[in-house]
């Protein structure tokens, strides 16, 4: 089964409704039946607060098994921020993220080959109408992650990116394990990554994953950066470097294009 999945979508993104109990419920995205690109589209449109913003959406790149994506229309961890849905992208398996933490070390096999030095890699790209009046651009997310606190400091790190128009991240070096990320900007004020590692106000805790299936989150973030009206990429990453084991999730939502000078880039507490 092919990893990197491309094509071209539509900007119909209208989503359809979440079914499930009362409560709330969180639906695969990609469904595995062929569907890739819609479901793309679905969590595009769970994480932007105007339709309009979006032209098209699709996995760049997205692991061959289990459900490494998915939108949720379940309150949790103070997700949903706009509207009644918001996107979730996984290092394992996407519709756990709601179950009771139970498993200590919850890992899922997603498959698939290595992609610039990692695995379990999931990109996903989001082709951009920026409005003439806009000057940043903005996502508010939660890191969580089953790797807390084992792995604290550890060359095994399942990391977050997000990056504006080139996608160039890579995890290529082995015997010094490091994360290249020159474009991104979810990061923190003094560069680091978001990962277990991170420190500040992106630090890990285990009372910030209350109410989820893992070990520790990071309190909600926002991540911006500068931009000029017109078309441009939003590449959002997650990945496992080192292993594939112990599973890591990012929430994703309330994507903003406005007028907000100055438009810093780098994540901080929202």
């Amino acid at each position: 089964m092919s990893l990197v999945v491309a094509g071209v979508c539509t900007a119909a993104l209208a989503a359809p409704p979440l079914g499930g109990a009362q409560g709330g419920s969180i639906k695969a995205a990609p469904d595995r039946g062929g569907e890739s690109n819609r479901g793309a589209e679905r969590v595009a449109n769970a994480i932007s607060t105007r339709s309009k913003y979006i032209r098209r959406a699709r996995f760049s790149a997205i692991p061959p098994f289990s459900n490494p994506s998915a939108v949720s229309n379940k309150r949790l961890a103070g997700f949903p921020l706009s509207g009644s849905t918001f996107g979730i992208l996984s290092t394992g398996n996407a519709l756990d993220a709601d179950n009771s933490n139970n498993a200590p070390n919850r890992s899922t096999s997603l498959g698939g080959p290595s992609i610039r030095g990692s695995r379990d890699v999931t990109i996903m790209r989001m082709d951009l109408n920026v409005p003439k009046n806009a000057r940043c651009l903005s996502i508010r997310f939660k890191f969580l992650t089953e790797e807390f606190p084992e792995f604290v400091n550890s060359e095994f790190n399942d990391a977050f990116i997000a990056e504006l128009d080139v996608s160039s991240w890579d995890t290529v070096s082995k015997e010094d394990p490091t994360i290249n990320a020159p474009k991104n900007f979810a990061q923190t004020v003094d560069g680091g990554l978001i990962s277990v590692n991170a420190a500040g106000d992106a630090a890990v805790t285990a009372a910030r994953a209350k109410g989820t299936t893992y070990d520790g989150a990071t309190r909600r973030l926002r991540a911006s950066t500068p931009v000029t009206p017109g078309r441009h990429i939003l590449y959002l990453s997650l990945f496992d470097q080192g292993d594939r084991e112990f599973d890591s999730t990012v929430f994703v939502d309330r994507l903003t294009l406005d007028r907000r000078t100055p438009c810093k880039s780098g994540a901080v507490k929202d």
